[in-house]
């Protein structure tokens, strides 16, 4: 008898355990994952990082671009790929961003412009674009701008970025977000083997957003309803919030009144010449989330087609970024420049002062001859 009564309890025992280990080990769902993950980025001090940004689909006709110079710059930029890589460090603080762009067809070209960030300072290195003539000797070297200084020379102040706080009110903000939003209308998750990402992201739960052009109308009345009006309470509770974003009290109180002016009329027709000229839009965002509850990854995907009276086509683009090594040491590619390395503002100036002055003359000439009617 007591054999079998230390049975049961040794069976119960297992079973209880084997029940407290399953609910520790099982994926939140995509909504609290979510806000899980951006809640542990508050304890990022340092990572490596990279992404990239494509437009995959550009097509509207030329003779529709009225700016001529918009439409070389757009039709340039159709084939051209921008993507970086770089590191963070919280403290000191030192952010490095290499940037490079590819443009590719008959004048393929591609260039890379690194850039270093601390508190008061931006180094950014001139690159060698064939198209531009840059002098050599500056070539290669590091423009450095004091941020204090540039702000005095316009008669500001330069607001200072405190990585927690952003951080700790972009969680804030998310919660509000998070807390009217359907999970079921927007949230998915997905395996990770079959979400796409790439073989070196570690992931432990993929969650997926999603958004078509059918749900325009409920997000946009969430948000003027009740998202808006929460954040701007949010913001006007919290006066470091406001002094970071450089906000004034006076201005949150003016957007709430004018937000409960708006009247369901004025909403109604607006969205609906927004759904007469969108024609489709299909926005997807996925994200990596590590066993540690941090973001690892993100890509996300726009894709619209419209037709107005000024303007008909498709756009597609796509933005992906992952971090690795996450509060481990970060990996920097250059050091903070000094000495000859460096070139100041004034010193490019005068560099390139040669080249603008010619300019400047052609101008002169023109008007000249335009003036004698030539």
């Amino acid at each position: 008898m007591l054999k079998r009564k230390l049975s049961f309890a040794f069976l119960a025992v297992m079973l209880m355990t084997a029940m407290v280990l399953s609910g520790c080990t099982k994926d939140k769902s995509p909504k609290d994952a979510l806000t899980a993950s951006l809640s542990k980025s508050s304890d990022i001090k340092s990572y490596n990082f990279k992404g990239s940004m494509k437009i995959e689909d550009f097509n509207f006709p030329d003779d529709e671009m009225t700016d001529s110079q918009a439409t070389a710059v757009i039709n340039m930029l159709k084939s051209a790929e921008l993507s970086w890589t770089g590191a963070y460090r919280a403290d000191p603080r030192l952010i490095e961003v290499n940037l490079q762009l590819a443009l590719k067809g008959d004048l393929a070209i591609t260039f890379n412009v690194p850039i270093l960030m601390t508190e008061k300072k931006t180094w950014i290195k001139i690159p060698n674009i064939p198209m531009l003539p840059i002098p050599e000797d500056i070539i290669g070297k590091f423009l450095e701008l004091d941020l204090d200084e540039l702000a005095e020379q316009a008669g500001q102040t330069m607001p200072t970025t405190d990585i927690a706080k952003s951080q700790k009110l972009v969680n804030d903000v998310t919660g509000i977000v998070f807390k009217h939003i359907d999970e079921e209308d927007y949230l998915t998750e997905l395996k990770a083997k079959d979400a796409g990402l790439p073989e070196e992201v570690d992931a432990k739960q993929v969650v997926q957003f999603h958004m078509d052009q059918s749900q325009i109308e409920p997000l946009f009345n969430i948000i003027l309803e009740k998202i808006a009006p929460e954040v701007i309470d949010l913001l006007s509770n919290n006066q470091e919030y406001r002094d970071m974003l450089q906000l004034k009290q006076e201005d949150l109180d003016t957007a709430k009144t004018k937000l409960s002016e708006v009247k369901d009329g004025e909403v109604s027709e607006a969205l609906a010449e927004i759904k007469k000229e969108l024609k489709s839009l299909d926005i997807k965002s996925t994200i990596g989330i590590d066993k540690k509850e941090f973001p690892v990854y993100s890509d996300a995907t726009i894709k619209a087609a419209i037709e107005s009276t000024d303007l008909t086509g498709n756009i597609g683009i796509k933005v992906v970024s992952q971090m690795t090594g996450i509060n481990e040491e970060p990996k920097f590619e250059n050091n903070e420049p000094t000495g000859d390395a460096i070139v100041t503002f004034e010193q490019l100036q005068e560099q390139l002062g040669g080249l603008f002055g010619g300019m400047e003359d052609m101008e002169g000439l023109d008007t000249e001859a335009t003036n004698e009617g030539l």
